[in-house]
């Protein structure tokens, strides 16, 4: 039996492509031909692929000109993550700059083969892949999905399914908020109380076990390894100085009145508390210091996120050691120690060979802030647009397109295809300045792994259009049907989908 795929099943959207009228047929005599420096990105193809079919190709350095599929190494001039497929009767060539683009290759390639039955691939056939020309590289750097991990403790496993998925489509940011007043997920050596005391909810709320828990340092290692293999960067969060009841209630003594209540689910207290780290308190720069550099040595990343978002000044107007400091600093006022004091932590970030990032609210102190923030424009598009006028780089994740714990009636998938991140940027100089896309998912309302994926898809895939395809990729329609065609890819992926937006 032989099976040949539909032309234009790719989600994302490639730049460039073209159809022909042969087709290539793998099967168990198919080889993959590679450099040694692309055996990585090749043996993840093959294991791919044989999950795909059950045929397990052999990968080979020496060039086989017929019935091969053929992986090289060549710049091109189209940037980061790019790659080019020509598809022929005898081979499929795969070009690529980096290992990056190669892989996006191979992702692309696979997406090109029949639609797969529900978990079984396409075992037992003949695979048929139809001629074609691709050229193809990403709109955006950052194409990034947030799992709140604080609210609701997620299983290492459940992350690497994630990454996965994320990969298949093409998203290559995983920020991962770690702390709030929920839990702390973080492990920290020197300060061992985060993990015994911060990282579970009080037993009168009789909370599932499996919500509440910390990631050892070997659970980050071998998330981190996943990730590095499906080029999935993967991005810490520290919430401060604001969102820290949980580890107050660890180091009361680091807050301003020492008075900090057992930790309790989200909808059992008050939604976000006033609790924050006593910034006059020089004991609270030590923590964050130590937290930063044990967080530095455990994630390769570019980036460590600050948090900042929704910080409460009520505690700090009442506190002695805070209105010293507004002294003694010149400060105007108590609003301006947000700033002053994300500042410092910036400090320590970029010691560390860091670069930080923080939610759009530290805009409002500034006058602190060096250029080298980057700004997670979550309030609405206007302020990450108006910060890239100024010079920071930004990433947009607004709530009216960007929150996938909202319900469907709201931002449903198509709402997140049209979103346009830089719409109403005149200049270049702003749309420079733009790095991306996020989703963001918290998990203080569905906090099951079936109810994050009814959330989470088919919406990423909306994510993942806007991302990487152009913008002049407006053709909802067109999306569609290859929306409907990828919601066998999820059922193969076992992805416990919301059906309604597949209509």
């Amino acid at each position: 039996m032989c099976i040949r795929a539909e032309s234009q099943q790719i989600i994302p959207l490639p730049q460039k492509m073209s159809f022909g009228t042969d087709s290539f047929v793998i099967n168990k005599t198919t080889v993959i031909n590679a450099p040694k420096d692309l055996l990585d990105e090749a043996e993840t193809f093959q294991r791919q692929l044989e999950n795909l079919t059950g045929y397990h190709l052999l990968i080979n350095e020496r060039s086989q000109k017929s019935n091969a599929i053929i992986l090289v190494k060549q710049n091109l001039t189209t940037g980061d993550g790019s790659y080019n497929i020509n598809i022929t009767k005898t081979t499929i060539t795969l070009t690529a700059a980096d290992k990056k683009g190669m892989f996006y290759g191979c992702v692309s390639l696979l997406q090109l083969m029949p639609v797969p039955g529900a978990k079984t691939g396409i075992r037992g056939t003949t695979v048929s892949i139809p001629s074609a020309s691709i050229s193809d590289f990403p709109r955006f750097k950052w194409r990034g999905l947030m799992l709140d991990l604080s609210r609701t403790f997620m299983s290492p496993d459940y992350i690497k399914r994630t990454i996965s998925r994320m990969a298949f489509y093409k998203l290559n940011v995983l920020h991962l908020h770690l702390t709030d007043d929920q839990g702390w997920r973080l492990p920290v050596k020197s300060y061992p109380l985060l993990n015994k005391k911060a990282s579970t909810f009080d037993t009168s709320f009789h909370e599932p076990k499996e919500f509440q828990g910390f990631y050892t340092p070997g659970d980050i290692k071998d998330i981190l390894s996943y990730a590095s293999s499906m080029h999935v960067e993967i991005i810490p969060e520290i919430e401060s100085p604001g969102h820290s009841h949980a580890p107050l209630f660890a180091y009361p003594e680091l807050s301003c009145n020492g008075n900090i209540s057992p930790i309790f689910p989200f909808f059992s207290g008050q939604s976000v508390t006033d609790d924050v780290f006593c910034v006059g308190n020089p004991g609270s720069l030590k923590f964050f210091r130590a937290v930063i550099t044990e967080t530095a040595s455990l994630f390769p990343s570019e980036y460590i996120h600050l948090g900042g978002d929704e910080v409460s000044r009520t505690e700090w107007e009442k506190c002695k050691k805070c209105q010293a400091l507004v002294q003694s600093a010149k400060l105007e006022n108590t609003s301006a120690l947000q700033g002053y004091f994300m500042q410092q932590l910036h400090d320590h970030v970029v010691k560390e060979g860091k670069r930080p990032i923080a939610w759009d609210e530290i805009l409002h102190d500034n006058k602190f802030l060096t250029k080298d923030w980057v700004i997670m424009s979550w309030t609405g598009s206007k302020p990450g647009l108006e910060a890239a006028a100024k010079g920071y780089d930004v990433v947009m994740t607004p709530t009216s397109h960007m929150y996938f714990d909202y319900p469907y009636d709201l931002i449903n998938t198509k709402k997140v295809f049209e979103f346009d991140p830089v719409a109403g940027a005149n200049a270049d100089t702003i749309r420079k300045h733009v790095l991306g896309i996020q989703a963001n998912f918290w998990s203080h309302i569905d906090r099951t792994q079936s109810k994050t994926d009814y959330q989470l898809y088919p919406r990423l895939l909306g994510l993942s259009e806007r991302a990487w395809s152009s913008a002049d990729n407006k053709d909802y329609e067109n999306f569609r049907r290859r929306k409907l065609y990828h919601k066998h890819w999820l059922d193969y992926m076992d992805v416990k989908y919301y059906g309604g937006d597949f209509r």
